[in-house]
């Protein structure tokens, strides 16, 4: 094993998984500069023997992989890695927000014509536990959940008020610490409501939660305008 490789068992680390091309070594040496993160390419193929930190990041390259195929991709890798942090890069434009959800264990998405900044903000914004959406995706998907009628659900009922305040926050793309700092709560508490939220709602990550969110829960447009 390498030092680099050794070093992302202990560090933040990100890992572009995809093909070995010029333009991944040169997206890895952008995300070393810019973050201060060790950034390595591989192959899905390659992983089985790579040791891969939960707290890592990996950025599935789906350039030139069909939509239908990226579920199955993400299940591979979640077999083979026990990384937390998941996001695509290179998505098409097309991309709905129902495929994001659909795709198992997703914290974020990056299109083919991100820039530069927007790819740093976003990582950055993974590894401080946030999910990484564009916010006119957020806003689309709500207008469609709008225009549909809302009926009570048994998962609504379950939800505090505390827990409501917070999906809603959450919704908004707030960080874990902004939510605490709004609430007037520690950032284990914030940490306690997400986990009770995903546990009563029965999903897995914060991109299920704020969609349930946009679908049941009024006022979260509010939050997206902020």
């Amino acid at each position: 094993m390498t030092e680099a490789e050794r070093q992302l068992t202990l560090n933040r680390s990100v890992i572009i998984i995809g093909r070995d091309s010029l333009q991944n070594k040169l997206l890895a040496t952008l995300i070393e500069e810019r973050t201060g993160c060790i950034c390595l390419v591989r192959s899905i193929d390659s992983l089985a023997g790579f040791p891969i930190a939960a707290h890592a990041l990996a950025l599935l390259d789906i350039d030139s992989v069909a939509a239908e195929e990226v579920g199955t991709h993400l299940q591979a890798l979640s077999a083979i890695a026990a990384c937390r942090n998941v996001a695509v890069i290179n998505a098409e434009a097309g991309v709905t927000l129902e495929q994001i959800i659909a795709w198992p264990g997703v914290n974020g998405i990056f299109f083919r014509e991100a820039s530069q900044e927007n790819l740093v903000k976003g990582i950055q914004a993974i590894f401080n536990g946030e999910y990484w959406l564009p916010r006119k995706m957020l806003s689309a998907h709500l207008e469609q959940a709008r225009s549909r009628r809302r009926s009570p659900t048994p998962e609504a009922t379950l939800l505090t008020r505390k827990e409501i305040e917070t999906l809603k926050l959450l919704a908004g793309g707030n960080s874990t610490h902004r939510i605490a700092r709004k609430l007037n709560v520690s950032p284990h508490t914030v940490k306690t409501h997400l986990y009770n939220v995903f546990r009563k709602l029965r999903v897995s990550n914060r991109v299920q939660a704020v969609n349930w969110a946009l679908h049941h829960i009024d006022g979260v447009e509010r939050e997206l305008r902020l």
